[in-house]
């Protein structure tokens, strides 16, 4: 290999470290968002606590897979929950993701991060951001720790950004409380319509305290009126 493209390669895998690196240190500040249904959203704010998931109850069956294993490793008997959230910037993947009716009726509830980690703490709790592979070898896998496990997922997962909450033991599975005001922002799908979505803002408001946002994924005011303004006579 030519010493000139060794460097250049050399500079471009330390560039391209540098900035995962920074991405890792910007999200490691930002709320983290949990998307749900509508439904789910009256029913988390009236109880003040998040649900940690079975895995069994997953349709990513190599996800499912992993979690099963974890236990196995840690012990008979041993079970999952897990409670998943966005790491990063919103995207059209996740309202496309979580609008399982196809109806618009889904939201992200951004919470303070400091707030719900200080829920998660002690022996039994496991918390960090997911690593996405193109492939692992049965050889890798033997040689991971176990609690590197159920933080693994396919590249093809990689626009979700998730971060983990995953308690592991015998016993009862436990909730993630919170005060209201761990809740930084309420945004509801770009797909639900207007007269819905004002309805929803105006119950919302008057009953938690908190008015949702409407996400602009598919409908940024700005973005469209700068387009409409090109081929135009001024």
């Amino acid at each position: 290999m030519p010493k000139t493209f060794s460097r250049d390669l050399a500079r471009a895998n330390l560039k391209r470290g540098e900035g995962e690196e920074k991405m890792a240190t910007e999200n490691s500040s930002r709320p983290l968002k949990h998307y749900t249904s509508i439904k789910n959203l009256f029913k988390i704010l009236d109880a003040g606590y998040l649900l940690l998931s079975s895995p069994e109850k997953w349709d990513d069956i190599n996800d499912q897979t992993g979690l099963q294993a974890f236990c196995r490793l840690k012990g008979k008997g041993i079970k999952a929950g897990v409670l998943s959230f966005a790491n990063g910037e919103e995207s059209i993947h996740h309202w496309e993701a979580f609008d399982k009716d196809k109806n618009g009726d889904s939201c992200a509830i951004s919470f303070d991060r400091d707030e719900i980690l200080k829920q998660a703490k002690g022996n039994n709790f496991l918390c960090k951001g997911m690593t996405y592979k193109q492939k692992i070898t049965a050889k890798e896998l033997k040689n991971m720790d176990y609690d590197e496990i159920p933080f693994l997922k396919l590249n093809q997962f990689k626009c979700e950004s998730e971060y983990r909450i995953i308690w592991f033991g015998k016993g009862k599975v436990p909730r993630i409380s919170f005060k209201r005001e761990a809740i930084k922002r309420i945004t509801l799908s770009p797909k639900i319509p207007k007269t819905k979505c004002e309805k929803l803002q105006d119950e919302i408001e008057k009953k938690y305290g908190i008015k949702p946002v409407l996400a602009r994924a598919m409908e940024n005011g700005p973005w469209i009126r700068m387009l409409n303004q090109l081929g135009r006579r001024g």
